[in-house]
């Protein structure tokens, strides 16, 4: 599987929030501890290493927006997502940016988090 960066469809952070309580899903893509450290309390952990075999748990009726810490990963994801038919969108600036934005940054105890 390759993961390219052709094309990407993004979500800006400081919009993520309102797309979210549209219901739009957030799926975190970075690694266990990044995601132990800090992650949006609606966010589904799905390491980047996995998305080939978890493809099935994407559904093509959904919208999925994608983030990891900068939006270098989950830009790739993004793509690699939207050339299996699946409707995902890239979080600009990822975590750094959007812990800016969102007040919904939990550890994995659910105590305010950081983005690491």
């Amino acid at each position: 599987m390759v993961f390219g960066l052709d094309n990407i469809k993004s979500v800006l952070s400081e919009d993520a929030e309102s797309h979210l309580s549209d219901g739009y899903k957030l799926i975190d893509v970075r690694e266990e501890h990044e995601w132990n450290a800090g992650h949006h309390s609606s966010a589904e952990h799905i390491p980047m290493a996995t998305i080939p075999e978890k493809l099935d748990t994407f559904e093509e009726n959904e919208k999925y927006i994608i983030i990891c810490r900068s939006g270098n990963r989950s830009g790739k994801v993004t793509n690699y997502l939207n050339s299996q038919s699946i409707q995902a969108f890239n979080l600009t600036g990822g975590m750094r940016e959007f812990s800016q934005y969102s007040e919904n940054i939990v550890d994995s105890t659910g105590k305010k988090g950081t983005v690491i």
